[in-house]
């Protein structure tokens, strides 16, 4: 299905604002995604101590233990943006969609380091997908080498139940209830169908046993070609209206807009400090091989030596010698 023309050209309007700087920083558009395991992790790794050369030297893992998840969770969050970004142009993404003013009340909060992650995450959807199959709140939970099992009503990650789909129809009624009200303000009738879906990074195993009800549960690496198969539910003209209310800031709850995570304003000086990581952890893990396959090589070596060495006895106690 084509982009009407004058879409294609609203949007190229857009995005030469953005790069110009035009619009003003409240704008949705301009948000970036939330990636809140990133800052987890590199927040976490902050207080380790630099490796020794001998660590370094033998490949030993830089991640800290406690900082693993929120690393895979981290490349998930990664994964997922870099595959929305190549959606194409009948696609709109926006990131960081607030849906609820702020909740003083969250007696969940007890760990003070990752009280505005969470704080963020109960309030702001990671992404709001707008496009030709229709409307989707994504939220991407860390769950990499965990067997996941999904029912109707249950989410569970290796035993342990949790409140994904809960929290997932949650923000797919707010974003309903939301987008509708500015839609009907605009003066556009409109009956919407939102999707929740809750996106998991690597996991071992991903066993649906029953489909919870709205709720799609989908790997990273799938999200995409998933999302792409679907059948084309909305014309270009309804898409239009959609994402037309949906990118106006008036349409969402006031939100920590001035957060830098939100802005872009330090948001790729994160991007670059998890780039560093990342090719630490590439290199410890290259050094790791070197030294296995160094140590196959030498095992190998001391066992011809010494097959050797007894043959020539074997040899020489037959002829006698």
């Amino acid at each position: 299905m084509r982009v009407p023309r004058a879409t294609r050209a609203r949007r190229s309007t857009r995005n030469l604002q953005l790069e110009h700087g035009i619009i003003s920083t409240g704008d949705p558009l301009q948000r970036m995604p939330p990636l809140s395991a990133l800052r987890e992790c590199l927040t976490i790794q902050a207080d380790e101590a630099p490796q020794s050369f001998l660590a370094r030297l033998f490949g030993v893992h830089p991640i800290a233990r406690e900082a693993r998840r929120s690393f895979s969770g981290a490349l998930a969050e990664l994964a997922v943006t870099e595959s929305l970004s190549a959606l194409g142009s009948e696609w709109t993404v926006v990131h960081s969609v607030p849906v609820a003013g702020p909740r003083q009340d969250d007696h969940r909060l007890v760990d003070h380091r990752l009280v505005e992650h969470r704080l963020v995450e109960h309030r702001v959807i990671d992404h709001l997908v707008i496009g030709p199959a229709g409307i989707f709140t994504l939220s991407v939970e860390s769950h990499a080498g965990q067997a996941l099992w999904v029912g109707e009503r249950t989410f569970i990650a290796d035993g342990e139940r949790l409140d994904h789909l809960a929290r997932a129809d949650e923000t797919g009624r707010a974003v309903t209830r939301l987008l509708g009200s500015a839609l009907a303000a605009a003066g556009v009738a409109l009956e919407l169908v939102v999707t929740p879906c809750v996106i998991v990074d690597a996991p071992a195993t991903l066993e649906v046993r029953q489909r919870p009800g709205r709720i799609q549960v989908v790997t990273a690496r799938s999200f995409a070609v998933w999302l792409t198969g679907l059948p084309r539910l909305i014309s270009p003209a309804v898409v239009d209206e959609v994402v037309a209310v949906a990118v106006a800031a008036s349409s969402w709850p006031s939100s920590p807009l001035d957060d830098p995570d939100t802005t872009g304003a330090d948001a790729h000086e994160r991007r670059a400090e998890f780039e560093r990581l990342r090719r630490r952890v590439s290199s410890a893990r290259f050094r790791r091989l070197l030294w296995t396959g160094l140590g196959v090589v030498v095992s190998y070596g001391t066992v011809i030596v010494t097959l050797g060495s007894a043959t020539a006895l074997e040899l020489t106690s037959a002829l006698g010698g």
